[in-house]
């Protein structure tokens, strides 16, 4: 397990926040969003001391604690007119995972952090400058739009490839809340999709929308046959397939739209994301800062955009045309001459492709 952090590393993660990626001046007011209810994802207490912190660096601060909701529709009003009057909102909670595809009154102003431990606020995950990993994130995306095709492959039999739209709303999905810290690229939206995925560990939400019986637990794989986007066949143990057509029947039916469509993929950028307990203890939430881990390349499925199931890929090698961006699961990308002028030499020690923390998997 990661130390527990000093009080000098958690400031320095909420100075990282505050500071250099909400771009705060002191004086301005914060609205920091907490869970409550049972089993939260986020630390309990968390959310108080970093508004206690931010108090201290000469910020108004304050806290409203609401528990996880369904869906976007559902979203607190207290929270939204909260927003509205804040300079900054942000979610210590689930919440905003789930309006980030979606624009509301203030929320050109809110981050959701994926800090959910103090651990992880004082740890390189969040303490490395934002800047920084933002300049590599812009690179990539430049990448990305400026190339036809991607292909991505896998030990586990994972062989797909795609088409990419030159205009960024055609090849990426955006997202209405920034993120703290950097955790991955827009979505890259699939067009069509050709190959086969190996499914395999469990099934989750997309965390757009919460239901019953979120997760599927997978004791074999599932190989599922991919043409024009959509998964046409599957192979595997008959009754394992039979329940996976109808978790992902259940997940489109949320939004009535096709259960074999796989709409999006992205792999984590950020090489210190971690998680260090175990994540069979709540798979959903170790999805929720697991995706930021370049091991991880996380595709959302069934029904409309963005879909409401994901499939977890895990150490993928990817190229978009020519160019290698993961190999294995390292984030390569982040070798190239060019990639780490980007990154400040302070910071090269934290941000390069050899920095592999656990997650679990």
């Amino acid at each position: 397990m990661v130390a527990e952090p000093s009080y000098q590393a958690v400031e320095s993660g909420i100075r990282n926040l505050l500071l250099n990626c909400a771009g705060l001046r002191a004086g301005q007011s914060i609205l920091f969003v907490a869970e409550s209810g049972p089993a939260p994802y986020f630390q309990p207490g968390l959310c108080e001391e970093v508004a206690g912190i931010a108090r201290g660096m000469g910020f108004h601060a304050d806290v409203l604690t609401e528990a996880p909701v369904a869906d976007a529709t559902d979203f607190p009003a207290s929270v939204r007119r909260g927003m509205q009057a804040a300079d900054l909102t942000v979610f210590f909670s689930r919440l905003g995972d789930q309006v980030r595809f979606v624009s509301a009154p203030g929320q050109e102003r809110a981050v959701m952090t994926y800090t959910l431990t103090r651990r992880h606020l004082g740890h390189p995950f969040a303490t490395a400058r934002y800047a920084a990993l933002e300049r590599v994130h812009d690179a990539l995306l430049t990448l990305i739009l400026s190339c036809e095709r991607f292909t991505i492959t896998a030990d586990c039999g994972t062989d797909l490839t795609g088409r990419l739209r030159r205009d960024r709303d055609g090849a990426v999905a955006g997202f209405t809340v920034r993120q703290f810290p950097v955790m991955i690229f827009p979505p890259v939206l699939c067009d069509d999709l050709e190959g086969q995925l190996a499914i395999r560990h469990f099934v989750t939400s997309s965390s757009t929308r919460a239901y019953d019986d979120s997760v599927l637990m997978m004791d074999a794989p599932v190989l599922a046959r991919v043409s024009a986007s959509r998964m046409v066949a599957f192979e595997g143990p008959p009754e394992l397939v039979a329940r996976l057509r109808d978790q992902l029947a259940r997940a489109a039916a949320l939004t009535g739209g096709d259960p074999l469509k796989i709409n999006s993929w992205h792999t984590g950028i950020n090489p210190n994301t971690f998680y260090d307990t175990d994540p069979y203890g709540d798979v959903e939430r170790w999805g929720t800062v697991a995706f930021g881990s370049p091991r991880y390349t996380h595709f959302h499925a069934a029904g409309h955009n963005p879909g409401d199931a994901a499939f977890h890929l895990m150490d993928a090698t990817i190229h978009f045309d020519d160019h290698m961006v993961w190999d294995r699961g390292r984030f390569v990308f982040l070798d190239r001459p060019e990639i780490r002028a980007l990154v400040p030499d302070e910071h090269r020690a934290e941000l390069n492709a050899d920095v592999r923390q656990s997650i679990g998997l």
